[in-house]
């Protein structure tokens, strides 16, 4: 086989077998050819499993660019940072460029799941076993792969902008340099491709899950989630319209990004994701919500705050639920070590590394449990203490004094954040953690870097167990999400539309606290509804890695992605919940998107590099 590589558009390019490389490296090469690698369903399955091999894996998100295909989307963003040194400290800090391996990383990765999704496509008619009881499932298996390849380049858009089409077809490994060398195309024509592939696909594939086995693979509903995805990301003021890349031409002086604005781009989003919602297909999705709360001693009070509070904390936990519609698998790994205490002298189950470090901009972003934001409800306090009880059913009938930024805070304040004070999440654990100078999991204790920059770790995702207890996923496209993409997009191209208050309420009403209207229970309509959706959407998709590509798109970065603060984890006491700023950042005009890898402009002359770069 051979093993040339040719890194041009990108690595892209991956020669048409470097896709069954990883494959074939599992089995003697005198024992299974190219050929017969789609012969048999068991094998063109395994060759299946390959093009999915580069999608992002957010348990990785400890080691972003270098693992896993996942990015520094939580740590190079407003709500977090990481202690433990990883590539977000150089995005942070603007000590990164176009030369760097990491950037070149997710170029070639992702050009090598196109190219790995194009050979399957192009071979897997060959297999001669399945048709299963009259049914050829080939169809379905060239249409999932369709739908990968789609959203890796749905994934390359949104870091780097304007990319290369390499076409349907399989590259072929001795095909030239100049053959294969191709400029980018305009960021309008990559959002039309990715739509109408994904478009193309659903036919062919069950709308929903059918079997056990069909979790985790593309379905109907999932490709057209990534397709508004895509069209949400192309109606964003990033792309439409965007004055600061009227330089970014190809060579031959096309436009790479449209000058000008344009309202049907939200009007095409808001039509999708009706049509999502209102689809027969997809009417299992609800958002997750418990009827009760688990039992505990003491019992858990059966309230309303409580039912919430376990809902928004379960929908990330309870596998594959009426909410979720794309997951990846979940494990056990790196992901729950970095959001667990470094908690000392505790057993293994219940000792982390305290990495990913929660940010105070993201802590006061949660609403009251009046559904207020914090500088709107007179009833909010950042200073003193008060006895307070936290939700979790291991910390019923014990009260306890802990500061009042953490007190009558709205129910998915609690399933997302680790504060000191608060008990600790699994069950069978008595400690209560404290990320105070010389408390069990602060910085006096600790002589490396496994403790919190900023006195908090993220909660959410964390199951409610030992820390090496694995979910049964990591959530990648829920519900919610398509809730609030629906109304963004109403409310720039159609403001009065009553959906967008129907929408927002509901989410509002599953996170447990009070909607937007005028009648008994509510409060009042904003006046910047805008401003109240991208409120809902940073708390809503707290670390799901969303906050990272929002802010840049809605080019608000210069002014979020300035500083991180923290609490002085140096002090104990009152001193320690003083708010300090932790890391002064970076952020430049060029930054907004990812530069495209030196190398590859270098090899590939009709490759233009991103502005600023």
């Amino acid at each position: 086989m051979k093993k040339t590589l040719i890194y041009t558009v990108a690595a892209l390019l991956t020669i048409s077998n470097y896709s069954c490389k990883k494959y074939l490296d599992q089995v003697p090469d005198d024992r299974l050819t190219f050929e017969q690698v789609y012969e048999r369903k068991a094998t063109v399955e395994r060759a299946l499993s390959n093009v999915y091999a580069n999608l992002p894996d957010q348990n990785n998100d400890r080691f972003p660019s270098q693992q896993g295909n996942v990015g520094p989307w939580t740590a190079a963003s407003d709500e977090a940072d990481y202690t433990l040194p990883n590539f977000s400290e150089n995005v942070n800090s603007g000590a990164w460029d176009a030369t760097r391996g990491e950037v070149n990383y997710h170029w070639q990765n992702y050009y090598r799941g196109i190219q790995a999704a194009s050979t399957f496509m192009a071979n897997v008619s060959r297999c001669t076993d399945c048709n299963i009881s009259g049914v050829d499932i080939t169809n379905r298996y060239l249409n999932e792969a369709r739908a990968v390849r789609a959203i890796y380049y749905y994934h390359l858009v949104r870091m780097f902008g304007p990319v290369v089409l390499l076409g349907n077809d399989p590259i072929a490994s001795d095909a030239p340099l100049e053959a294969i060398s191709k400029p980018r195309n305009s960021m309008d024509e990559c959002i039309d491709y990715i739509v109408s592939e994904l478009d193309a696909t659903v036919a062919g594939l069950p709308a929903i899950p059918q079997a056990t086995e069909d979790y985790g693979h593309i379905t109907g509903s999932v490709a057209e989630a990534y397709k508004i995805k895509a069209l949400l990301t192309a109606a964003r003021p990033l792309f439409n319209g965007n004055t600061d890349y009227a330089l970014l031409k190809n060579k031959d002086g096309k436009q790479l990004i449209s000058q000008t604005f344009s309202a049907a781009k939200w009007t095409k989003l808001a039509t999708a994701a009706k049509s999502f919602l209102n689809n027969p297909n997809y009417s299992g999705y609800a958002l997750y919500t418990v009827s009760s709360v688990p039992t505990t001693t003491p019992a858990t009070p059966n309230t309303p705050f409580n039912r919430a509070f376990v809902a928004t904390r379960d929908v990330f936990l309870n596998g594959w639920n009426s909410e979720i519609i794309f997951g990846r698998g979940g494990g056990a790994g790196s992901y729950q070590y970095s959001v667990t205490p470094n908690h000392l002298g505790a057993p293994d189950t219940d000792k982390g590394g305290s990495f990913l470090s929660v940010s105070q901009q993201m802590v006061d972003a949660f609403f009251t449990v009046n559904g207020l934001p914090i500088q709107e409800d007179p009833t909010y306090s950042s200073s003193g203490t008060s006895s307070y009880q936290a939700p979790d059913g291991n910390d019923q009938g014990s009260p306890r004094v802990i500061s009042n930024m953490y007190v009558n805070r709205e129910p998915r304040f609690y399933a997302s954040i680790t504060y000191s004070g608060r008990r600790w999440i699994n069950p069978q654990s008595t400690i209560i953690t404290s990320f105070e100078f010389n408390g069990n999991a602060g910085k006096g204790n600790i002589s490396n870097n496994d403790y919190t920059k900023t006195g908090y770790t993220a909660r959410k995702h964390q199951i409610v167990a030992g820390r090496n207890t694995g979910r049964p996923i990591f959530t990648v496209i829920r519900l919610a999400e398509i809730y609030l993409d629906y109304i963004e997009a109403l409310q720039e191209s159609n403001p009065s539309d009553p959906d967008i208050l129907i929408y927002l309420n509901r989410i509002r009403t599953r996170a447990g606290i009070p909607t937007y209207g005028s009648g008994v229970g509510t409060i009042p309509i904003p006046s910047d509804m805008r401003e109240a959706i991208r409120k809902e959407r940073r708390v809503e998709l707290a670390f799901e890695m969303d906050r990272y590509f929002y802010t840049r798109e809605w080019k608000i970065a210069e002014t979020t992605d300035t500083q991180i603060r923290g609490l002085n984890i140096t002090q104990n006491g009152s001193g320690f919940f003083t708010p300090v700023v932790i890391e002064n950042r970076v952020f430049q005009k060029k930054h907004y998107l990812w530069p495209i890898p030196n190398e590859e402009v270098q090899k590939v002359p009709l490759l233009v590099q991103n502005t600023g770069w």
